[in-house]
């Protein structure tokens, strides 16, 4: 028996075998359970995530990590490790000549030794630029008596509050207020 005559028999028609063989040559017969399938699955096309929002995702979620795993990270060794917290304690001021001169003693409460910068200002009645005297390195929990804030000003009247800012070589500054004798 032929191949052709073996198709023609498989497919239930004997009397065109040739008709039957260019069929099925030409498309694809499917059975009645293969064809539903295929229907269903032409008109229900799933939708799926382009590559690029999948990107953007990943990226946002992976810049969540990284803020959080930095505060968890930063918060714990800022805990262990405390930097120079400078206070300033017991200014007094006094006119000396045509100076303001408040005396002060600055505290570190921090790790980390800090020191002066050389520069301050006092605020009385108006905001006077000065240098800083007998100034130098605030040791890591100790402190640095005997330092004066000077700047040149006109004499203020005993009882006046004098307000004051000191630079410190950590960046910080350290404010204290003072009253005039």
């Amino acid at each position: 028996m032929s191949l052709a005559n073996k198709r023609a028999r498989h497919f239930g028609n004997s009397k065109n075998s040739s008709l039957n063989d260019s069929r099925i040559r030409k498309e694809p017969v499917y059975s009645g359970i293969e064809r539903i399938a295929t229907m269903r699955l032409s008109r229900h096309k799933r939708m799926g995530v382009s590559a690029v929002v999948a990107e953007i995702v990943m990226i946002a979620v992976v810049l969540v990590a990284a803020v959080m795993l930095a505060g968890v990270t930063f918060g714990i060794f800022a805990i262990y490790y405390q930097p120079a917290e400078v206070a300033a304690e017991g200014a007094t001021c006094s006119n000396v000549g045509n100076m303001t001169v408040c005396e002060l003693t600055l505290t570190n409460e921090g790790s980390e030794n800090t020191a002066t910068t050389g520069v301050c200002a006092l605020q009385a009645g108006v905001l006077l630029q000065g240098s800083v005297e007998g100034g130098g390195t605030v040791p890591a929990g100790g402190s640095l008596s005997g330092v004066q804030c000077v700047a040149q000003s006109e004499s203020l009247l005993p009882g006046s509050h004098v307000s004051g800012v000191l630079q410190m070589t950590n960046g910080a500054s350290t404010f204290f207020i003072g009253t005039f004798a």
